[in-house]
């Protein structure tokens, strides 16, 4: 898996919010959730870095013994291989430089005992889903920062709504297409993960629900779903 070209900002509106902060960067992302790969991509990509995507952490810990990175955006759970255990992984490898590269924990789970699970694993810091523009970009460039483990919180509203496209276009810089992409990758990959969850269900096949339920409860978060929101994470 190759590095992707950095996309050019195309107006003074997205150059505004970008700022090319992360400009000469390489990172890794290991996220399973496609919707979650665009976004992150999208936001690290106008923000000058060159992204990589594992979906998996049997492939981040392949990617980094082979490839130089500056940072790792490292989604906690995932099949094959989860966040914590690829983390371990790479903290146990020989080649230094390797070995304490910046991991960035990304999650939905952060409870007192998680961020201690976490910071065990070897992780420098910790998101909390859904994904906040600024906080990403902050994390990434002050990993070293002497508060570690930093949670960022979805914004509370009282305001019933059925979905809120704000985060996404928050981060889109002015992009429709971009927009566009988010919303129809939502209405591809949902329906399937959602009959794969009810299969599972059926089955009894717990592994999959869980794996079903983590890319529900992600794409959810991006879409601004709050009516299902507080239900999913029951």
């Amino acid at each position: 898996m190759g590095r992707s070209a950095a996309v050019e900002t195309k107006g003074p509106m997205q150059a505004t919010v970008a700022e090319k902060k992360l400009y000469g960067k390489t990172i890794l992302v290991a996220e399973d959730v496609e919707m979650n790969q665009h976004l992150i991509r999208h936001i690290l990509e106008s923000s000058g870095a060159q992204v990589v995507i594992a979906r998996n952490g049997t492939e981040a810990l392949d990617l980094v013994k082979k490839q130089n990175f500056d940072c790792v955006i490292m989604d906690v759970q995932m099949p094959e291989m989860d966040g914590i255990e690829a983390t371990e992984q790479i903290r146990r490898l020989e080649d230094p430089k390797v070995s304490a590269i910046p991991i960035i924990a990304l999650t939905a789970n952060c409870q007192p005992g998680d961020l201690e699970k976490y910071e065990q694993a070897g992780m420098d810091d910790v998101l909390a889903k859904p994904i906040v523009e600024a906080q990403l970009l902050d994390a990434i460039l002050n990993n070293a920062a002497c508060s570690k483990f930093n949670k960022s919180a979805s914004p509370d509203t009282n305001e019933y709504k059925l979905y809120d496209l704000g985060m996404i276009r928050s981060v889109s810089g002015g992009d429709l297409a971009f927009i566009k992409k988010m919303i129809l990758l939502f209405i591809e990959t949902v329906p399937q993960n959602v009959q794969e969850l009810v299969d599972g269900t059926g089955q009894k096949n717990w592994e999959q629900v869980s794996r079903m339920a983590h890319k529900l409860k992600s794409t959810i978060d991006s879409m601004g779903i709050r009516s299902l929101h507080d239900q999913i994470r029951a």
